[in-house]
């Protein structure tokens, strides 16, 4: 069962929210978590769930034992602790490489076991460093087998959701805007990054490059086009696909009133590759820098050694992901131009310096392109594992003679795909942060309105007076304590901040209305008085005049019903979203999320 098959969208998932929001008590609430957590973990078959027990077990008590024991134990603990971890992720990881095993073993991998390891990992080394372990074995079972998290992540660490799991409140933004994130992922995942996979297949068969022969010898029934259409789209399905999971688990987490990390931020829109990998699968790049990079001495050790720090670090990033050579030199291609860049350090701070005018946008551009383009070729590298088709694909990007550039067959096919494409590379940059951004601002102005009316009825401590006016005696606050007299003080004063800062935005609106208006007034009596024949001016002037007002009230009313407008809108977002993907899973087969594998 995965998050976007109709079992799930339509079965387990309202099933668990009813039953999660039946009762307002949080361990009620808890219970359904962990029983839904398990009985997800379930459908993977009772060798995952049995692995996932073990593995959480281990690391709780091994935990508990670093927090007990004395300094002079703690090393040996931790490593004896991370070996049994890493261990048998090594071993069902790479099992497929090993001679000696039976068939039955070989590739076989229990579910999540690469992301649920990594989380036990740094939660044994933040005890090892002396962070307060966890002492309720139940509490840790939540983080254990969190369902959202379970399969792709985000690599989650305790410390975010520690105080989350024993205290957290609902709240109708949070679960409107989680609901609309979920709704919003499993469309992207059916609509975008599954029919991208299949135009990716389409255009260029992965049979045909099989024959090396075939290639050279004569002219081959694809061009060129279809072999570059073929890299973009999976370039854009890998990060679709991906980041719908992320929506979705994050999604489910914010409904359930937990806060999950972010995993990606617009990671087509970077200038450099280490921007880029800023900008992807954040949590995975957050573990490597903390719990390895960091402790190996980071950037503070002299540059041979910080050579030697990346080198790991990319060598271990494409171990990780799989056990085929493609992936250890996908990711020694990163540390490539990641040193390469770290070396060329000192000349792009002396361009940046001289940027100014036509140079900076010309800069930016070539910054952008060079990075697209070497995430062109990456994902080249991370999708063949076979070396025979990976040295034919690459080959063809050299442009040999006997490869046209078009071909008719591609053109239709780019034809009826162009909308596809566009939607695709629209949703793969920063567009809906930037909507997010610019409605959380007008939420903000809306919220700081309110605060202000709200203020104007209410006592300098934010309780009604008792005679209407003025603020309570002193006789009414006496009983409070000293704490709750400063934080009251603090709240009102932030809210007499935010309301003067209303003010002043409302101030000049009106004001410049007022003026605007003035101004027309003027010129209409002006007109008026010369002559007759300017009547139509003085109507045009008093329409302006009206939608210059119907533009004021306009803009008050969104700010008087901001917050409202905002929960029905993701509402209603959310509810279309969903629709149109009940109706792309009848219509289509179910295709695996891509992170499944590792």
């Amino acid at each position: 069962m995965q998050f976007s098959q109709m079992i799930f969208v339509a079965g387990f998932l309202p099933l668990f929210l009813l039953l999660y929001f039946g009762k307002k008590e949080l361990a009620w609430k808890n219970a359904v978590f962990f029983l839904a957590s398990c009985f997800f973990l379930l459908f993977q078959g009772l060798l995952a769930v049995a692995f996932l027990c073990v593995f959480s077990l281990f690391a709780f008590f091994m935990g508990k034992a670093l927090g007990q024991a004395a300094e002079e134990k703690k090393k040996k603990i931790f490593f004896l602790s991370l070996a049994g971890i890493i261990l048998p992720l090594a071993f069902f990881k790479y099992s497929a490489a090993l001679p000696f095993l039976p068939k039955v073993v070989k590739g076989w991998m229990p579910f999540g076991i690469s992301f649920y390891s990594f989380r036990f990992i740094a939660y044994l080394y933040d005890c090892y460093q002396g962070k307060e372990a966890e002492q309720d074995i139940f509490s840790f079972s939540l983080f254990a087998f969190a369902f959202p998290v379970l399969s792709q992540g985000p690599i989650l660490r305790y410390s975010e959701i520690r105080e989350e799991i024993k205290n957290r409140a609902f709240s109708y933004e949070a679960f409107s805007h989680g609901l609309f994130r979920f709704t919003f992922g499993l469309w992207k995942k059916l609509a975008l990054a599954d029919a991208l996979g299949s135009l990716s297949v389409e255009v260029l068969s992965l049979d045909s490059l099989k024959n090396a022969s075939m290639l050279q010898s004569s002219s081959p029934s694809f061009s060129f086009l279809a072999v570059f259409l073929s890299g973009l789209s999976y370039m854009l399905q890998i990060f679709l696909d991906f980041s719908a999971y992320t929506d979705m688990a994050i999604g489910i987490g914010e409904i359930c009133g937990f806060t999950l990390p972010e995993n990606f931020q617009a990671p087509y829109s970077a200038r450099s590759i280490r921007d880029f990998w800023r900008r992807w699968h954040i949590s995975l790049s957050m573990f490597f820098r903390d719990y390895v990079y960091i402790p190996l001495g980071g950037n503070r050790v002299p540059f041979p050694l910080q050579v030697r720090n990346l080198l790991l670090i990319w060598i271990l990033t494409g171990i990780w992901h799989g056990s085929t050579a493609n992936f250890i030199l996908w990711g020694l291609y990163f540390f490539v131009f990641i040193l390469l860049e770290l070396c060329c350090k000192k000349l792009w701070k002396r361009m940046k310096k001289s940027e100014g005018g036509n140079f900076s946008f010309v800069l930016r551009c070539l910054q952008h392109v060079y990075t697209l383009v070497v995430l062109y070729f990456s994902w080249i590298l991370f999708r063949f594992s076979d070396f025979q088709i990976l040295k034919n694909i690459l080959w063809l990007h050299t442009l040999p003679k006997s490869l046209a550039l078009v071909d008719g067959k591609t053109l239709l096919i780019v034809k009826s795909n162009i909308f596809l494409l566009l939607v695709a590379i629209l949703f793969s940059g920063n567009l809906l942060s930037t909507l997010e951004e610019e409605w959380q601002k007008l939420l903000f102005r809306g919220k700081s309105r309110l605060a202000r009316k709200k203020r104007a009825s209410l006592g300098f401590y934010g309780m009604e007076d008792a005679d209407g006016k003025g603020d309570p005696c002193p006789e009414e606050i006496s009983g409070e304590t000293e704490v709750q007299k400063e934080e009251a003080i603090s709240f009102a004063e932030e809210v007499e901040a935010e309301a003067k800062a209303e003010e002043e935005v409302e101030s000049e609106v009106k004001a410049d209305a007022k003026i605007e208006s003035e101004e027309l007034l003027r010129e209409e009596k002006m007109e008026a008085e010369l002559s007759q024949e300017n009547q139509e001016d003085l109507l045009r002037h008093e329409k302006i005049l009206r939608r210059i007002q119907r533009r004021t009230k306009l803009s008050i009313f969104f700010l008087d019903h901001a917050e409202q407008l905002y929960f029905w809108g993701k509402l209603l977002a959310a509810i279309a979203f969903l629709l149109l993907s009940f109706a792309l899973m009848a219509g289509q087969s179910y295709m695996p999320f891509l992170y499944n594998q590792f």
